[in-house]
């Protein structure tokens, strides 16, 4: 046991720490490293102390000396661990001008608490080779520390993209930095089947692959280099979980070997993204052995007490026309083809218990009643939760509307290409992720285990703009999903380690500013931020504007043209002085090659410009629900001659689509052309432009349209209708 008479029990700033501290206490002293500095252990940590070593060598150019040691010594970083509650994550770091102390609750702790001393070092410290004339100076303080949740996890979707060992690595690592603790592998979809199986060697020869001749790409990771990963990840506490897919999203399995399907016919693996409709067939009992087989070798591979079974999206066309199948349902006194994927995860997650394994599934396999505990991960619909807790399973929160990573972080000019079937998920948004579920009992919060964010791969899968030139080393594809990733991890990270009594989003975005220089140390890819704006204000005759630069060490660039600015336009210094504000643009500049995306003041509606003027909006209280009803909209003035008129209803917001069963044109009251089919707009959009013809223009008619819509469960959703004439 060791004592410090420092300790003050007070909160403080907790400096710019991600995620935040429970307790940081600021002592006034200075710890300064040099190459004299030892790292000292004790309790077996001689891994921990090699791999502290290897952190802070490379940029200070020193070798740190090893030695084991009951005490910390003058000019020393000494590790040991003294539980001092349950939460084998928790540690305690003293930091004044003698020595350093890291205590952990177990390793975990000291390793969490090295990541701590890692960010209270000079950014530098990040960086790869060494860095001369720096100051390694630490600011004396005491951090006592402990999770507010044990998951704290990221999906890589390798299954779409292959990813290469050495970027699932420097995922790792990104993860550690923050404290983050379960790296989930999506090592199965219908784009690829992406772990050796020795018994089953055409899952990699031939589903591990897509496309014919010099357009064949894919992958898999052979055993060693599972094992490889497993093992780097564990000596940065993250716990490895894998996803093997039932029963749907297995198409590469079925390609391998045809006899899994209910038809038994050739398939190939998909070049583009979509759900196949095949599915191992249930009827079999092939089916299960393969799977035995499988999961047995899976289960070697992985110490993860969890293995993610999938559960999502399965259709059930197949297993409705096999003879196998209903022969299996009818056996088992079953009514519909949904009750047999619930047989079927039963089944394997008996399979799996019998080798010391928990299944987690996303939240469809909860919903639909399972024999044993599960994990139950929920994705679009925060109250299964309540659900899943109640019937005794652990849940995870991988919300899609906070934590869906591939979708992008803002909907601005010249975002990069990302999912858009949800709404941008900005950095303040993934923040504002809360796991505790509203209506939930008390007695059931602590089954919510954390939050867990996806990058899942559809998008390389859509043309070519992702895939890299692979005869020029590019990468590409690890720069866009770095891109993707940060700074958005670390938010993720504070949600999940830090009490949210703690937790400030305007003190979050403040300690930010430097973490972009560790990812450039680092070499990480990430988003630069847009400019904060201040304030804006009406001025005499014009509108003042007043910014900040988020970025430590960068600065901002401006326009008042209306052009997008570059890094070589003038430097915002004060507030700017603008006749209107769509005058103004500016951009964070972190250096020539690497800036920010414009802030802008948009006309209302600008990025739908394309679908012509806008007509009038619908609202809540304009749609009648599930019944149609007519929506009347002005377009005198707006149709402006003869000729063809595209009307396009663009959704904009709320939780439902609305659906709608043509338009109506009327001049003066009375019906003139009309285009009756159905379309819809949402989240995703279907027919929903619609053309008319008029040929009989009067100047000065009252020209109106009605649209027979209806929203397709409520009445909650948003939108504007356009109009545009086409060209002759």
């Amino acid at each position: 046991m060791f004592f410090v008479i420092f300790i003050s029990y007070g909160q403080a700033n907790a400096s710019d720490i991600i995620p935040k501290p429970e307790r940081y206490e600021p002592n006034g002293e200075v710890f300064s490293l040099n190459q004299s500095t030892k790292i000292q252990y004790r309790n077996g940590l001689k891994t921990m102390a090699a791999y502290l070593g290897k952190t802070i060598s490379p940029a200070t150019g020193w070798d740190f000396k090893l030695s084991a040691s009951n005490k910390p010594q003058k000019n020393s970083i000494h590790l040991s661990i003294d539980p001092q509650d349950d939460n084998k994550e928790g540690y305690r770091l003293m930091v004044n001008s003698i020595n350093i102390q890291i205590i952990g609750n177990s390793e975990a702790g000291v390793f969490n608490g090295i990541q701590t001393l890692r960010q209270m070092l000079p950014v530098k410290i990040f960086n790869s080779r060494r860095q001369k004339d720096v100051d390694w100076a630490i600011e004396g303080a005491y951090v006592e520390d402990t999770p507010a949740y044990p998951w704290r996890g990221m999906m890589l979707d390798v299954s779409r993209y292959f990813y290469e060992v050495s970027y699932v690595k420097q995922l790792v690592d990104m993860m550690a930095m923050y404290k983050m603790n379960v790296l989930h592998l999506h090592l199965i979809d219908d784009a690829g089947w992406r772990i050796e199986i020795k018994k089953y060697p055409r899952l990699t020869s031939v589903g591990g692959f897509r496309g014919e001749g010099h357009e064949r790409t894919g992958g898999y990771y052979t055993q060693e280099e599972i094992k490889e990963i497993i093992a780097y990840a564990a000596l940065r506490n993250i716990e490895v979980i894998p996803e093997i897919e039932i029963p749907a999203h297995t198409l590469p399995a079925i390609a391998a070997y045809p006899h899994l399907s209910c038809t038994g016919a050739p398939q190939v693996v998909q070049t583009q993204h979509s759900i196949s409709g095949e599915l191992y067939c249930v009827g079999r009992e092939s089916t299960f052995d393969f799977l035995e087989d499988v999961f047995d070798e899976v289960v070697a591979l992985f110490p993860s007490k969890y293995i993610h079974i999938g559960g999502d999206e399965a259709r059930y066309d197949r297993w409705a026309a096999c003879s196998h199948c209903q022969k299996r349902k009818d056996s088992l006194g079953l009514e519909k083809e949904a009750d047999l994927q619930v047989y079927f995860t039963n089944r394997i997650q008996k399979v799996l218990k019998k080798r010391g394994k928990t299944i987690v599934g996303w939240d469809e396999i909860i919903e639909r009643g399972l024999d044993d505990k599960a994990v139950g991960m929920v994705w679009h619909n925060k109250e299964k939760a309540i659900l899943g807790t109640q019937a005794g399973h652990d849940m995870v929160m991988a919300l899609s509307s906070h934590a869906y990573f591939d979708v992008a972080e803002s909907s601005i000019p010249g975002e990069v290409k990302a999912a858009t079937w949800l709404s941008p998920i900005s950095l303040e948004k993934v923040y504002s992720m809360d796991p505790v579920v509203e209506g939930l009992d008390d007695a059931y919060q602590s089954q919510v285990l954390g939050v867990h964010a996806t990058l899942w791969s559809d998008q390389f899968i859509h043309g070519t703009i992702l895939q890299e030139i692979l005869p020029i080393n590019e990468n590409r594809s690890e720069k866009y999903f770095d891109y993707l990733t940060f700074p958005r991890m670390a938010a993720l990270a504070e949600v999940g380690w830090t009490d949210k009594n703690l937790k400030d989003w305007s003190d979050f975005e403040y300690r930010m500013r430097k973490h972009y220089n560790r990812y450039d140390e680092a070499g990480y890819g990430y988003r630069v931020p847009q400019p904060k704006l201040i304030g804006k204000k009406e001025v005499g005759d014009g509108i003042e504007i007043t910014l900040e630069n988020v970025v430590e060490g960068a600065h901002i660039r401006y326009t008042t043209n209306g052009l997008k600015p570059n890094t070589y336009d003038d430097v915002y210094i004060s507030p700017i002085k603008v006749d209107k504000l769509s005058d103004f643009k500016a951009i964070t500049v972190v250096n020539r090659h690497q800036f920010s995306l414009p802030l802008y003041f948009p006309e209302k509606y600008e990025q739908y410009k394309k679908f012509g003027t806008p007509m009038g909006e619908w609202k809540p209280t304009l749609i009648k629900g599930v019944e149609f009803g007519e929506l009347e909209l002005d377009a005198t003035g707006k149709i402006t001659g003869n000729g063809i008129y595209e009307i396009t209803f663009i959704y904009t917001d709320g939780a439902h689509k609305l659906e709608i069963e043509g338009v109506s044109v009327y001049k003066n009251r009375q019906l003139i052309t009309e285009d009756r089919h159905k379309g819809e707009t949402g989240t995703s959009s279907s027919e929903n432009t619609y053309s008319v013809k008029i040929n009989e223009y009067e100047t000065g008619a009252e020209f109106k349209i009605r649209a027979n819509v209806r929203g397709d469960i409520g009445n909650d959703s948003q939108g504007v209708v356009f109009i545009k004439k086409k060209d002759n």
